[in-house]
């Protein structure tokens, strides 16, 4: 046997212990099922309500806390699943922690957008590259509103399509929005519409539509938004005339019932129209207070929008508590802390510490979720089932996380990996608690009392969920519980959003070690337990899987330079091995579809095309592997070289 043959032996060696090592997925899947997921209790509220009767307690109070700083994007649709969880509503109440400084950058920016907006309608015929994007959301929403004031002197062909699309059942707040979105869309296309666009704006902002509903309406919303387009064309100095002519053809085209001379009187009727109440409202100085109000429509902060569903749900019946918490500017983050008259960094730790005191007191349990959460409907029936069988020795659990929901916005790298991820939390998560006490920030619930007893939260740690978890173990003797009951959520869309988000996992790991080295209260034995756990699922497997990223290129390097002979094994063997690299794809599109259910479809593709051009990009399974770890290894490096992320960074969000 020569070097090249044994070379291709290593290779081929190395390669089937790394199936081996994905062959486990199966394994983890059945102890999962049969421990966790098959055994999942038929609950009922008043199965529940029997079983506390009979235990002699009430049913569980539970409280559900939501940490959400600049989270206007996905918080509405947060709040709306949270408060129809099946469970009394008398038993649980939803807690919304917002951050003051939020509310005070908006303040600080709105003046500025504002006075540009005021100084562009004032003095019409500015540059359209000079309004700036801001401004001119703000002025398009402006001109929606005159677009559609006092709709019963509507044209009559109007008033038509408002009726046919359905417009007058919606606020007129979200009448606005939705007209005001398709003229920027429309705007900024030099008026050929994206359709995919246009899907994803109507699903969103309409809310319940189906693809058939959408195909009926749009043309309606584009016929309504052509003389908001017209308008702001003239405002800022825009030649319209190809522009409305595009969308005037597009728009006919979309629907033979609206024709393109109906279009074009219509258009220059209520684009005069929107000019007459722009102009008057100049006229009346009524102008700033209504870019004020359009301003904060287009750019609502967190706060407004938990003061508005708690007006809404203010005294419905069937509703629980809604509380909203505002985190001070400059409160130092430690539980029961102190408020230092100085900024002080915001953390999820730190606003969750904040809120902790200001819980129902009668909570035995509290639960996290993130901002951009759906959790199972049934999940607080089964902490609370857990909690009374167990006598109370339940102090943890922690449930898995399909962060999919986002799928169609992501990059193919992120799709893959958000995939991977569920299949992780799915099937992996049970056999790690048999050896770390592992807890995420999101479809966590933890024992009020406990919480107290460990002074809350790290407000400082990067990854304060497992920091909780391991000092839970370290000073409490708490071991996590497995949750089956899923919650789905998003992934960082683009590839650099995801490499900081997992950075800062991979850095708080670290961080969490060397808290743990450092602390010489804990018990011995527990602390070994934890840092050699910690070190397993760190480091080593960290660097082991980094390295065999290298290995593919590697051997295919040298077989270019006629290093590797592959004759050493028979080609059916061969034949084999290439089949095996078949599994990985296939298991890839099997996950896909394993968690089509968890997907937000607001953003799915409109054509048979489309929907297999998604499918398509999981074929990049082969490059992606090679990025899966780089964030964890970099994590060491920088470490190393003390160059590491110091402070805590919000993850980013995809509208909802």
């Amino acid at each position: 046997m020569n070097s090249s043959q044994l070379i291709y032996l290593i290779a081929v060696g190395v390669y089937f212990v790394f199936f081996l090592l994905f062959a486990r997925f199966f394994f983890w899947k059945k102890y999962a099922d049969d421990h966790y997921w098959h055994r999942r209790p038929a609950l009922t509220q008043d199965s529940l309500t029997q079983l506390a009767r009979e235990k002699g307690f009430r049913v569980p109070f539970i409280s559900v806390l939501v940490p959400a700083r600049n989270e206007a994007d996905v918080i509405e649709k947060t709040i709306d699943h949270l408060v129809g969880l099946n469970y009394p509503r008398d038993a649980y109440e939803v807690v919304i922690v917002t951050d003051e400084k939020e509310a005070m950058a908006r303040g600080k920016k709105r003046p500025a957008v504002v006075e540009h907006a005021a100084g562009i309608i004032s003095r019409p015929r500015p540059t359209a590259k000079a309004v700036g994007p801001e401004a001119e959301r703000v002025i398009l929403s402006v001109l929606s509103h005159f677009a559609l004031a006092d709709q019963r002197k509507m044209p009559g062909p109007y008033a038509e399509l408002l009726d046919s699309a359905g417009l007058r059942e919606l606020p007129r707040d979200k009448q606005e929005s939705i007209v005001g979105e398709v003229a920027e869309m429309l705007f900024r296309a030099k008026g050929r519409a994206d359709l995919g666009h246009l899907y994803r704006l109507l699903r969103r902002g309409a809310g319940g539509l189906t693809d058939t509903d959408v195909r009926r309406v749009y043309p309606y919303y584009l016929a309504l938004a052509i003389p908001v387009v017209a308008a702001y064309c003239r405002l800022v100095g825009e030649s319209n005339g190809r522009i409305i002519q595009v969308m005037i053809a597009r728009t006919a085209h979309a629907h033979h019932q609206v024709t393109r001379e109906i279009l074009s009187s219509m258009t220059a009727m209520v684009s005069q129209r929107v000019w007459n109440g722009l102009t008057a409202a100049k006229r009346r100085n009524h102008l700033e207070a209504l870019l004020v109000h359009h301003y904060d429509l287009c750019f609502p902060t967190t706060q407004d929008i938990v003061e508005r569903k708690q007006r809404e749900f203010q005294g419905a019946t069937g509703s629980p508590a809604l509380k909203h918490i505002v985190v001070p500017y400059d409160y130092d983050g430690v539980m029961y802390g102190q408020r230092t008259g100085q900024p002080v960094p915001s953390t999820k730790g730190r606003a969750l510490n904040w809120a902790l005191p200001m819980v129902d007191q009668r909570a035995l349990m509290c639960g996290f979720y993130d901002a951009e959460s759906r959790p199972d409907r049934q999940v607080l029936l089964y902490v609370a089932w857990r909690r009374l069988n167990s006598g109370a020795e339940v102090k943890i659990l922690q449930g898995p996380v399909f962060q999919v929901r986002n799928f169609y916005d992501m990059s193919p790298f992120c799709k893959i990996a958000s995939l991977y991820q569920a299949l992780a939390h799915d099937w992996y998560l049970p056999a790690l608690f048999r050896r770390l006490p592992f807890v995420g920030g999101t479809n966590l619930f933890v024992d009020r009392l406990l919480l107290e007893r460990m002074g809350g939260y790290d407000h400082s740690s990067l990854t304060e969920d497992l920091e909780l978890g391991a000092r839970a173990y370290l000073e409490c003797g708490a071991w996590p519980e497995y949750l089956p009951y899923s919650s789905s959520e998003q992934t960082p869309p683009t590839v650099r959003s995801f490499f900081r988000q997992r950075l800062r996992w991979g850095t708080g790991h670290l961080q969490v070690m060397d808290k743990i080295r450092g602390e010489n209260h804990y018990p011995a034995e527990r602390k070994r337990i934890v840092l050699k756990q910690l070190f397993i699922k760190g480091q080593v497997e960290w660097v082991l899987y980094q390295a065999a990223t290298f290995v593919p290129p590697t051997v295919l390097i040298l077989w270019w330079t006629g290093h590797v002979d592959p004759n050493v094994l028979p080609e059916y063997v061969r034949w084999i091995l290439n089949g095996l690299s078949l599994t990985y794809i296939s298991f890839t599109i099997y996950a896909y579809f394993r968690y089509a259910p968890y997907l937000d479809l607001t953003s799915r593709p409109i054509s048979v095309l489309g929907r297999w051009g998604v499918i398509s990009q999981l074929f990049f399974l082969p490059l992606a592997a090679f990025f899966f770890p780089v964030p964890y290894s970099s994590a060491l490096v920088l470490k190393g070289l003390n160059m590491q992320p110091r402070g805590w960074v919000k993850t980013p969000r995809t509208r909802e």
